[in-house]
């Protein structure tokens, strides 16, 4: 069983079991059981976010047609200062980087969101400031995303802040 995050979440735990009559087989039963409960659980980090790398994130999309399983996947792009009122890009030769390589046609984005916090500099003092934010909605901060660039805008003093875009989609979306 492979740890790495990245991977299918295989294998599936069974979902009917023959449960043994006699006590000692049904304790040897359990603890086996429990174990490749915690097994597979543990090994499968659902909802692992890594920056520049495609991690399934545990979903399961059908519409269209019930035919065609879609896996969510999910990533983000770090970033350690936001601009000083002004404009960030982010391109697959940056630093940042793009966080996103092969975007096709298939690609459809199912949630996209971005974070910016500026930890307080001592316990109980008030000049700490955390918030959320989408493609737009927030007078702070806005971002644009294509194919190949996110672009973010800012208005107000951003330098100190840091934080994440997380970009949550499927791959093969028809």
């Amino acid at each position: 069983m492979s740890s790495n995050p990245s991977e299918l979440f295989t294998p599936f735990l069974e979902s009917s079991f023959n449960i043994p009559e006699e006590q000692d087989r049904l304790n040897t039963f359990l603890v086996d059981r429990f174990s490749n409960f915690a097994d597979v659980i543990n090994d499968k980090k659902i909802g692992t976010y890594v920056t520049g790398i495609e991690n399934f994130n545990g979903e399961k999309w059908w519409y269209k047609s019930t035919q065609i399983t879609r896996n969510g996947y999910q990533t983000f792009a770090y970033i350690a200062s936001y601009p000083n009122a002004g404009v960030l890009t982010l391109t697959l030769t940056t630093n940042p980087a793009f966080p996103i390589n092969g975007i096709d046609p298939n690609f459809v984005i199912t949630n996209l969101w971005g974070t910016a916090s500026k930890p307080p500099t001592s316990k109980g003092s008030e000049d700490g400031d955390y918030f959320a934010f989408y493609t737009e909605g927030n007078s702070n901060i806005t971002f644009t995303m294509s194919d190949t660039q996110i672009v973010i805008t800012t208005t107000i003093d951003m330098t100190a802040y840091s934080g994440f875009i997380v970009i949550e989609y499927l791959r093969v979306g028809t």
